[in-house]
């Protein structure tokens, strides 16, 4: 049995599709476009959200860091972002757990728990680092989440 389809087959198929395409395009009126007419315009429709969410806004906040440009809220620890600090030391003093936190600007704040930052506040203090919570921007509907800063990270770590 001999699978190879030969031209002549080919030919034919070809001919054929050729004669349905003839056969609908004779069933469609044909139309003609002025010249000089704009194709593809925008619909003027309109879309009303009718209290949903917009789908192309997006849900992940973006990180907010201190740029040079952009003043700081105010003076001390509470002017800065969770994401300028870093834990360069921990104190255990009679009143409980304190970290030294270091800013961008390379000045260090002492801190303890309850501290507030510019959008967060230090949930606990242990051995290894420090819990942050981070407090949403008012009328966003993000959940507050917690990050961990710890004094030496991972990749710091001499072996």
């Amino acid at each position: 049995m001999n699978l190879v389809k030969t031209p002549r087959l080919m030919t034919a198929g070809l001919v054929f599709g050729a004669a349905l395409v003839a056969q609908v395009a004779a069933q469609v009126p044909a139309t003609t476009i002025p010249i000089g007419t704009k194709v593809g315009e925008a619909s003027t429709g309109s879309y009303e959200s009718l209290g949903r969410r917009d789908p192309f806004v997006t849900l992940i906040a973006p990180r907010r860091t201190a740029s040079p440009s952009q003043p700081r809220l105010g003076t001390g620890l509470a002017s800065f972002f969770v994401n300028d600090v870093n834990v360069t030391g921990l104190v255990k003093a009679p009143g409980g757990m304190m970290a030294i936190l270091q800013s961008v600007d390379k000045q260090s704040y002492v801190a303890k728990v309850r501290d507030r930052l510019a959008d967060a506040v230090i949930k606990s203090i242990d051995a290894a680092g420090v819990v942050f919570v981070e407090v949403p921007e008012p009328g966003s509907f993000a959940k507050p989440r917690e990050i961990r800063k710890v004094l030496h990270p991972l990749d710091e770590v001499k072996r």
